[in-house]
């Protein structure tokens, strides 16, 4: 008998990922595991290139901002605690001065642009559902940056909302970039802060909104269940990681696996395995080496 429900491979995607052109990975922090995995297995992976974002809102504003290749200016940044903070941006972009903090994010946002007309492909990750909308301005926010909660109001955005938001979003991805595929994912790491059914709410709700996009655009759009792997599959608590929320890079790679049998060719999956064995070598080789070579 088998105690397992195993996920497969899913259908319609392989080969979409190669050697040859780039892939970009915006989203939660579960984008940065499997983005990272991608760069160590030689692939050209630009990973959450305006930092870690969780919310579909964010995340949509972040593209646009890449689509139109917008320029910020000391407007959009606000001065904390001494420090420079835009509230569309991951703290990585935070800076002692204005002149800093906007280089960082404008060159971010010319590097990726560009990356985006090349490549083939853009995986989503959706974190959640809940959003911080700052009561100032009624901007929808990527991070607080450790404001006064009172700074906020929180609100979870609809099923409609987000569908309503990404269709346009989608098209015009594809009005630049029409052979672009993209793959939605749901990140299966849980917002315990939002308590169990609320949690249950909020991924319900991407799932949902998800499953309208895939159908909108079946040629262009993907979902791959990260979410179902882990919470299915992988239904067990050796597979998490000491805060019992995270998953454990056992699951991280078993879930990276799947994704790379789905998007991957047999002969690029070969390959990126020689390039993560070469990879792991050069972290076994003494620095005094490295600077020979």
């Amino acid at each position: 008998m088998d105690f397992r429900t195993t996920v497969s491979p899913i259908k319609g995607i392989e080969g979409t990922i190669s050697f040859d052109k780039p892939v970009i990975l915006i989203g939660s922090c579960f984008t940065d595991n499997i983005g990272n995995l991608l760069c160590q297995h030689g692939f050209d992976a630009l990973v959450n290139p305006c930092g870690t974002l969780y919310n579909p809102a964010s995340i949509a504003s972040s593209l646009l901002d890449i689509l139109y290749e917008r320029t910020y200016t000391p407007d959009d940044i606000f001065e904390h605690q001494g420090m420079w903070h835009s509230f569309s941006h991951h703290s990585r972009f935070n800076a002692a001065t204005p002149h800093e903090c906007l280089s960082k994010i404008n060159n971010a946002i010319a590097s990726t642009a560009n990356k985006l007309r090349q490549a083939s492909v853009l995986t989503i990750t959706f974190g959640t559902a809940y959003v911080f909308r700052h009561k100032e301005t009624n901007q929808i926010v990527a991070n607080c940056h450790k404001l006064h909660p009172n700074t906020f109001t929180r609100e979870m955005l609809s099923a409609t909302q987000i569908h309503g938001l990404w269709k346009k979003i989608i098209r015009e991805l594809l009005a630049r970039n029409p052979n672009l595929r993209i793959i939605f994912t749901v990140s299966p790491i849980r917002h315990l802060a939002d308590g169990q059914h609320g949690n249950t709410i909020s991924k319900s709700t991407l799932l949902m909104a998800t499953d309208k996009l895939i159908a909108d655009f079946p040629e262009n759009a993907t979902y791959f269940p990260a979410y179902e792997i882990m919470m299915d599959d992988l239904r067990d608590y050796r597979f998490y990681a000491d805060d019992m929320v995270h998953p454990s890079d056992v699951a991280i790679n078993y879930i990276y696996d799947i994704f790379a049998k789905s998007a991957m060719n047999p002969h690029t999956i070969q390959k990126s395995r020689e390039n993560l064995r070469r990879y792991k070598q050069q972290l076994h080789i003494p620095l005094s080496e490295k600077f020979r070579l």
